[in-house]
């Protein structure tokens, strides 16, 4: 990942991907270049994408570990899970079996969110009170990948064809459901100006 570039502000981000879960996946911009840059690398730009994307609600607030060790710790956690929904998704797509430790991961991750929810007296699911801290906009991203994997008639998962450098992964929510890009207006245009070049 590069250290080096400026931070891209979290209001920049785009959130292309139809799915909590695939923004999430998707929050590491051109996956597959040398000099990719993670959008989310530190607790506090990770709690902003998540009141921005909808992992944590606008009036809900969740403090960021101080220590070093802690603050590295969670992190690691959430690389781990966005690696492993990455995997679980690109299978899906690829029509492939997904890595086992893949699998392993987000199933722990839908247990923890699982065992931190109760039944209300209104007859819904709600989070208990012990549960709205650091881990809770992971498991919000687990169960929302649940559901996504588990729809009958969700649009079609796609890839971005830019495999050269993007690689980010989306619902074809188009008419015909020939949708190409993550964004036409940065990898597909890019697509076009190089086909413009060679054509010159």
């Amino acid at each position: 990942m590069n250290r080096h570039r400026p931070a891209r502000p979290i209001a920049a981000i785009r959130l292309d991907g139809g799915r909590l879960c695939l923004d999430f996946v998707n929050s590491i911009h051109d996956r597959y270049a040398e000099d990719a840059e993670d959008y989310i690398g530190e607790p506090e730009r990770f709690i902003e994408w998540c009141l921005r994307a909808g992992a944590l609600g606008p009036r809900e607030r969740i403090a960021v570990p101080e220590g070093a060790g802690q603050r590295a710790a969670w992190m690691r956690q959430v690389r781990t899970l966005r690696d492993h929904l990455h995997a679980l998704l690109a299978s899906r797509i690829d029509g492939m079996q997904a890595p086992a430790d893949a699998v392993q991961g987000v199933d722990q991750w839908l247990h923890r969110a699982w065992s931190s929810q109760a039944l209300g007296a209104d007859g819904r699911m709600h989070w208990r009170d012990d549960a709205r801290n650091v881990l809770l906009p992971l498991k919000r991203i687990a169960l929302d990948a649940l559901d996504l994997l588990g729809a009958s008639s969700a649009p079609p998962l796609r890839r971005c064809c830019n495999t050269s450098s993007c690689g980010w992964l989306f619902l074809d929510t188009s008419k015909n459901q020939r949708r190409r890009w993550c964004a036409m207006e940065t990898c597909g245009t890019a697509d076009k100006m190089k086909r413009y070049r060679r054509g010159q």
